[in-house]
């Protein structure tokens, strides 16, 4: 009986045919809109473009973001809470669509996609619930006390995809 090597189950998932070829149909890239973001999306798109991949651009408006420009009115009622979720909806498709016409290829279709939740649970149910070969997603390279105060939405999602995550480290002061 041999031992089954622990990084053996990355290379098992759907996105590796029978013959041991990677394939990639459906990339998955989260974005913050920053960019970080940016980065890893313009990454995804090269990576999927000898695979004619589609590449799924996610926002996930978290509703802590919502709340946050909620609290800046001073008039609020369930009509002005209706407005203002509304309002940062058509705010965020149209970052989105900006996105995606500077990134767009002629090889890989890109496609803008907003939900609304916590982000790193949509990000994992989105994956998995569209058969994502592969998230691709920035980290912004925060270590220590900075990243246990803020949480890492990329860790999060690293330990419950049910798919690969290709991690793109980016930072202020990286050369690109």
């Amino acid at each position: 009986m041999s031992a089954t090597p622990a990084n053996q189950k990355a290379v098992e998932h759907s996105s590796v045919d029978s013959s041991g070829q990677l394939q990639l149909k459906r990339i998955l890239v989260p974005t913050d809109f920053s960019e970080s973001s940016e980065r890893a999306l313009k990454y995804a798109v090269r990576l999927g473009r000898p695979y004619k991949a589609e590449v799924v651009v996610l926002h996930v408006f978290h509703l802590k973001e919502y709340l946050g420009l909620l609290s800046q009115r001073e008039d609020v009622d369930s009509a002005i809470a209706n407005q203002v979720l509304e309002a940062s909806k058509v705010g965020a498709i149209e970052r989105l669509e900006d996105l995606v016409r500077r990134v767009s290829d002629k090889e890989v279709v890109v496609l803008p996609t907003l939900l609304i939740g916590v982000p790193f649970e949509e990000i994992v149910r989105y994956a998995g619930e569209h058969e994502a070969d592969l998230i691709v997603m920035p980290t912004h390279g925060r270590t220590g006390l900075a990243h246990f105060l803020l949480g890492s939405t990329t860790q999060r999602v690293i330990s419950h995809s049910v798919c690969p995550v290709l991690v793109i480290r980016t930072r202020a002061d990286e050369r690109t």
